[in-house]
């Protein structure tokens, strides 16, 4: 590590159902186009596809996709509570007040 002055962090819980409401968003941002490509294949393949079958793709997507995310963090809750959380190292930044949209004139 450089010579900058750094605090070591563990990250010891993570809060399931926050997490795996915010990262399953991110998850169908980059399985939505691909269950998308597997049903337009099967379209060209057999020619027809019923709407239930596009509707119930994308939900069982979400919620298979929330589900395991979910799960990743109970078993990662576990797993830190008897041998140690992920180690981050974390410094202080000296920087002025960052205009956010939010925070803009």
């Amino acid at each position: 590590m450089p010579s900058t002055k750094y605090t070591k962090k563990e990250v010891v819980y993570v809060d399931p159902l926050h997490t795996a409401k915010t990262l399953v968003l991110v998850y169908l941002s980059f399985s939505v186009p691909v269950v998308l490509l597997a049903l337009f294949v099967a379209f060209i393949r057999d020619g027809e596809l019923p709407g239930f079958t596009v509707i119930s793709a994308l939900i069982l997507n979400a919620l298979v996709g929330f589900g395991l995310l979910w799960l990743a963090c109970k078993v990662y809750n576990w797993v830190a509570d008897r041998f140690g959380g992920i180690e981050v190292a974390v410094r202080d930044t000296a920087t002025p007040e960052v205009k956010t949209p939010s925070n803009q004139d």
